[in-house]
């Protein structure tokens, strides 16, 4: 019995904690660069991104780094970002959000440094995050993109 309530608990604390990619309206400074997953109820694409998230080894380990919240495209809500208040509609139209998913990495201060139309394969977009969370430490300057993606090869 005290096995299968452990079991019980440890199940119960893992529910609570929760996919990775979260979704709140209000979406505040953390200390950690953030990701936006724009995505949309009918997006198989965007399903698959977010799985992959969880369980590819090598984009998990990117993706821990960083805060990821979804922005569902369908339901036109109010958002409170990093202190600010916005829609749904202000945000797709700053990131010229066009297709699900779509993936919008800013800084652990907001600045946006990558954005990312439609379906990225997870080795890709691990290399993208690794590249981001560089910036943000100061490892990385943004305007050297092109040679980390050259080293890292993407490109």
């Amino acid at each position: 019995m005290r096995r299968v309530l452990s079991l019980v608990l440890l199940l119960a604390a893992f529910a609570a904690a929760g996919s990775m990619v979260k979704f709140s309206q209000t979406i505040p400074y953390s200390g950690k660069p953030i990701m936006l997953l724009f995505d949309s109820k009918t997006c198989p694409y965007c399903e698959k991104m977010k799985k992959e998230l969880e369980s590819d080894p090598i984009l998990h380990r990117e993706a821990v780094k960083f805060d990821i919240y979804r922005i569902p495209r369908d339901d036109y809500k109010s958002y409170t970002v990093l202190g600010n208040p916005t829609t749904t509609q202000n945000l797709q139209m700053l990131y010229k959000v066009k297709v699900t998913p779509y993936v919008v990495l800013l800084s652990s201060k907001g600045e946006k440094i990558w954005q990312l139309p439609g379906y990225v394969k997870p080795d890709v977009l691990a290399k993208i995050m690794s590249f981001v969370e560089g910036v943000d430490s100061g490892k990385y300057q943004k305007s050297e993109w092109k040679e980390y993606l050259r080293k890292a090869g993407v490109i």
